[in-house]
């Protein structure tokens, strides 16, 4: 066995929940005892949920500005899970009524604002009822509680494990990196931390049931914990990832660590009550502290790698290296992010509108709703700087539920007007947009009725029940569908006969050159054949010159859409600013 000083070792085995597993958290709190942080007086509007402070608090609190302290929804995410008490719990879980002087509390509760740093806060001050007796307003002042009782000290460093796995919490694991980063700057020494993620994991639940997925992840942490030494760190840091951290470790080692680990875990069948199942999983690492120096930087980067390491199909490692070519594109998606995400906060994201023609009349049948971004100097930028940044990073979501609520807003706005509206698949089978849209209805159902829903074909074909299930909710409101982009993705033309759909919109691809490709032709007007077949209506898109346009009005399209008919507007026009598009 190499020596535990200098290497990576795989020597005892521990039993899940063992002691000595992993060490004592080293807190911030210890060494803060005799400091004083002074207190600083707050007011709490719980209507509005702002909270204002009469000091900067952020240093009392352990942060480096006033962000978290801005509303009391953020600072409720201070306080720490193993907390016995909080603000919230003392005031609304008061039996106590305001009878128009207010109602006094007090409150100690364990805080914990970034990993490694725990403390305790005495909270007190009085709270006040609306007409309706609940509480609406609080004024208090806070102090850090420089000398904590017995308990409250045994509390601060008593470790907390996840009960289906017997691995450390993740506030808990967050907590215990942080020391173990600590320990190995004061002594100089190299470490690894490591994030396994279990492939598939979405996937077997769905197969196997939720029950079966939690024996697999048990399994899966008691074989990682079968071959690490005792004082290495497991931590369940998320549904389907475990993180690890070798302190101390030595760096070139890592990669033989984690084929350790990966064999383990595919080396045989795991036994459940589904029976023998296999899994497998993904590693990412990164060196603490060559190549990450802080908790936060760690993790990231774990994060990061395992990333990398998923996209790969011919490895299942991956270390964390901060190569500038890396290094730049990732500060560029941080920088990328910041602008749309300041964009969705102020406001700035708004609608643009471009007119849908019936091919027929040459009228304006309705508008498409096209996602627009405001610079703080005024420019509007088009979706390209906005749905790509949004979908790489993974919170397209977002745009998705502001474009919704903005659609919603003009419809009330203009009650003659129809709308189009495009939501992600992923985004309209969420419960969180579901409830938003159900709440929009609720106030405009008869905004709903001029509202069509357009879901992109590729997201569809995913889950076909979960469209189609999707599809029927979304009509039961009031509301049509239509398929956006159809061609562009592999569904067959079966699927229109699976989804109940009103509207297809045809890809712009097969549009643009018509008039010359007898192929674009023969698809689109065999399209035309089953959607008149199937009573679906449909849109060309990117309709660009009046020979194009004349043809597909010929094949009796029932909606055109393109710069020839109208260019998007910011505003909407008028009831009679614009005339019918004559289509020879």
């Amino acid at each position: 066995m190499a020596d535990e000083n200098n290497s990576i070792a795989f020597p005892e085995k521990c039993e899940a929940g063992d002691a000595a597993a992993v060490p004592a958290v080293v807190t911030d709190s210890l060494s803060d005892i005799g400091r004083d942080f002074g207190e600083a007086t707050y007011s709490w509007n719980i209507e509005t949920d702002l909270m204002t402070w009469n000091v900067d608090a952020a240093p009392l609190f352990g942060l480096v500005d006033m962000a978290q302290l801005g509303t009391g929804s953020s600072f409720a995410t201070l306080v720490d899970q193993a907390s016995p008490t909080s603000r919230h719990g003392e005031i609304f879980e008061s039996d106590q009524v305001d009878r128009g002087t207010g109602v006094a509390f007090s409150a100690r509760y364990l805080v914990n604002p970034s990993p490694g740093v725990r403390f305790w806060v005495e909270d007190s001050g009085r709270w006040f009822a609306n007409a309706a007796g609940q509480p609406r307003l609080v004024h208090g002042v806070c102090r850090r509680i420089l000398a904590p009782t017995a308990e409250e000290m045994a509390l601060v460093t008593k470790r907390h494990l996840d009960p289906a796995t017997g691995a450390l919490t993740r506030a808990d694991f967050c907590n215990a990196l942080a020391a173990a980063i600590d320990t190995m700057q004061r002594d100089s020494r190299t470490m690894v931390v490591m994030m396994v993620a279990i492939d598939n994991l979405s996937q077997l639940n769905k197969t196997y049931g939720y029950m079966v997925g939690d024996e697999i992840i048990a399994a899966v942490v008691r074989r990682l914990r079968g071959v690490l030494r005792r004082r290495d760190i497991l931590g369940r840091y998320a549904t389907n990832k475990i993180g690890i951290v070798l302190a101390p470790s030595l760096i070139e080692h890592m990669e033989m660590v984690a084929s350790r680990l990966a064999s383990t875990i595919r080396s045989t069948p795991i036994e459940t009550s589904a029976g023998s199942i296999s899994t497998s999983v993904h590693i990412g690492a990164v060196a603490v502290p060559n190549e990450a120096k802080t908790t936060m930087e760690a993790l990231h980067a774990c994060e990061e790698a395992l990333n990398d390491a998923a996209e790969r199909s011919d490895t299942f490692f991956v270390a964390h290296c901060a190569n500038p070519d890396m290094t730049n594109r990732r500060t560029t998606n941080r920088e990328s992010t910041d602008i749309v995400l300041s964009a969705l906060n102020e406001r700035r994201i708004r609608l643009a509108f471009q007119p849908i023609v019936a091919s027929g009349t040459g009228q304006v049948a309705m508008y498409e709703s096209l996602v627009r971004m405001v610079t703080p100097s005024g420019e509007w930028l088009g979706a390209g700087h906005i749905v790509p940044v949004a979908e790489r990073l993974g919170f397209l979501h977002l745009i998705d539920h502001r474009v919704t609520e903005l659609a919603f807003e003009t419809l009330r706005a203009r009650p003659e007007v129809y709308l189009t509206v495009n939501v992600g698949a992923d985004t309209a089978l969420h419960p969180d947009w579901i409830a938003a849209y159900q709440a929009q209805v609720a106030c405009s159902p008869d905004a709903a009725k001029r509202l069509i829903v357009e879901i992109t074909e590729t997201s569809l074909i995913e889950d076909i029940n979960a469209a189609r299930a999707l599809i029927e909710w979304i009509k039961d409101s009031g509301a049509r569908v239509a398929i956006d982009d159809f061609g562009a993705g592999h569904t067959s033309f079966r699927n229109m006969r699976l989804l109940p759909i009103d509207i297809l919109k045809i890809d712009g691809t097969f549009i643009k050159n018509l008039s010359r490709s007898a192929d674009d032709r023969f698809f689109v007007q065999t399209l035309l054949q089953l959607a008149r077949h199937l009573k679906i209506e449909t849109v060309a898109e990117w309709v660009q010159d009046e020979e194009t346009a004349t043809l597909l009005a010929s094949w009796r399209v029932e909606y055109l859409q393109g710069d020839f008919l109208g260019a998007a507007r910011t505003e909407l026009p008028d009831n009679h600013s614009l005339s019918p598009r004559k289509i020879a």
